[in-house]
């Protein structure tokens, strides 16, 4: 999966690029304004689906019955999360798991949480993560370290998670 995103994310990089050399003519003929328009469709396209393949859900859905399926993809995260559950197969998340993953992975950002999913849940290298979501391996330590930061701190405050 992760090498079907990469690829359509080389691709989202080929589209821009195009969407550039056309805005960078002085004028525009009629077809250059259609190529535009269909590019912008392009990419808008593209950009959902792969919000779709890293999520694992639809990106326009912000609740509903998707929501509680979101961390159903990968068991092994509530390993991460809490060191002393384990997840020796995989297998769909309780209820009360789910709550906990919740509530502890709420304060992250997006890319925060998807850099702590890639690296920790699924054990995909720095290098390959960064590859994959287009930043350098040192923004990917970054933004784990702020990851697993806020979520030891929302541990120790948490009366849920022990």
């Amino acid at each position: 999966m992760w090498t079907l995103i990469y690829e359509y994310k080389q691709s989202l990089r080929a589209l821009k690029e195009m969407k550039a050399d056309i805005e960078a003519k002085r004028e525009l003929s009629e077809q250059d304004i259609r190529d535009k328009t269909l590019i912008n469709s392009m990419i808008s396209e593209m950009d959902f689906a792969i919000q779709w393949m890293v999520s694992g859900r639809n990106p326009d859905a912000r609740r509903g019955t998707d929501r509680t399926g979101a961390y159903t993809l990968d068991p092994k995260l509530i390993e991460a999360v809490v060191p002393n559950q384990m997840a020796t197969e995989e297998r769909k998340l309780t209820a009360h798991e789910q709550w906990l993953l919740d509530d502890v992975l709420a304060d992250l950002t997006v890319r925060e949480r998807d850099v702590f999913t890639l690296v920790k849940a699924e054990g995909l290298t720095y290098e390959y993560t960064a590859e994959l979501l287009g930043l350098t391996k040192s923004s990917v330590q970054t933004y784990l370290e702020r990851a697993e930061t806020k979520i030891f701190r929302q541990k120790n405050s948490s009366l849920f998670v022990s």
